[in-house]
Parts: C-alpha cells; structure tokens; sequence
C-alpha cells in the first residue's frame, strides 16, 4: 500500500512539474524585430528613439520630463552570431566586461544621453535591412549619493520599468 501511495505522489509530482513546460519554452523563445526605428516608453523613467540605417542602430536614451529621478543607464545589443557589432560613442559610453557599455554621466529628467551607434558588420548575402533582428536592451537605475555626497550606480538595484509601445497608450 505504501509503494502505491509512493508511486502515485511522484507521478502527481511530475505532472505538476511538466504543467509549466509550456509557458518556460514560450518565454525563453520569444524574439522581437526591429525594422525602421521606434520610440519605446519604459514605464515612468526612459524613451528610446532608435533609428536604423546604412546598417547601424543609432540609439539615444532619455530620461522623461517627468520622472522623479536622475538615472543611470547601460546599454548592450545582440544580433544574430554571424554578425559582429561595433559601438561607436563618444568618451562618455565605456565598455565593461560583462557586454555592456555603460554612459558615465547621470540623466536628469527631460534630459538625454549622447548617441551611441551600433554598426553591424559580416552581413550574410542577400539580407534585407529591413528584416534583420537587432535587439538592443538597456538597464536603468536610481541615481544613489554616499556620505560625502558623490554620485554612484548600484547596478543590483534596477528600475523596474513596463514596457509600452507607441500606440498602446
């Protein structure tokens, strides 16, 4: 009797376990194109004009007029393995070894970054611009002051911010 109540625990177990397969897949399998360019609004805090042309992605990250909070912010972009990309921005975007290229310099509301261009190289034949998949996501935080009043980045402590496309408004 016990080894059926054991066999039928484990069982209803997996079960339960393969319920949420469907929606682990779905998510780590999900992809957004990025043809022309758009504004994206993230929540309370940053817009995203973005261009694309002549191969590179041109992107400008500002702080909205109305948020309550000086920002940092970090950027990094993936296109496909085949490709390489170059960031080409002025002093204030640097490079870290984690992929990312963060700006220097805080972001007061109403305010923007310098343009950072992202140019793609070792294009496969035959590719339209206009359907390539660039992604390029960025990260925000709250400006943070130690005792002496100098400005610095906590990069644990991320903005959470909803995405919302143009015309969802």
């Amino acid at each position: 009797m016990k080894k059926k109540s054991l066999i039928l625990t484990a069982a209803c177990a997996a079960l339960i376990m393969t319920a949420s397969i469907g929606s682990a897949f779905a998510y780590f399998s999900t992809y957004e194109k990025a043809m022309g360019g758009y504004v994206i609004h993230l929540g309370h805090y940053e817009e995203i004009p973005e261009e694309f042309q002549d191969w590179t992605k041109k992107v400008v990250i500002k702080n909205r007029a109305d948020s309550l909070d000086d920002v940092y912010v970090r950027v990094k972009a993936f296109a496909g393995s085949t490709v390489n990309l170059q960031y080409i921005g002025d002093a204030r975007w640097t490079p870290a070894s984690d992929g990312f290229y963060y700006y220097s310099d805080s972001i007061k509301p109403g305010e923007s970054t310098a343009e950072i261009d992202v140019k793609i190289s070792n294009i496969p034949a035959g590719v339209d611009p206009q359907s390539f998949n660039v992604v390029v996501i960025y990260e925000a935080t709250k400006v943070k002051y130690r005792a002496d009043g100098t400005a610095y980045a906590d990069w644990s402590e991320l903005l959470d911010v909803t995405y919302e496309e143009e015309g969802d408004k």
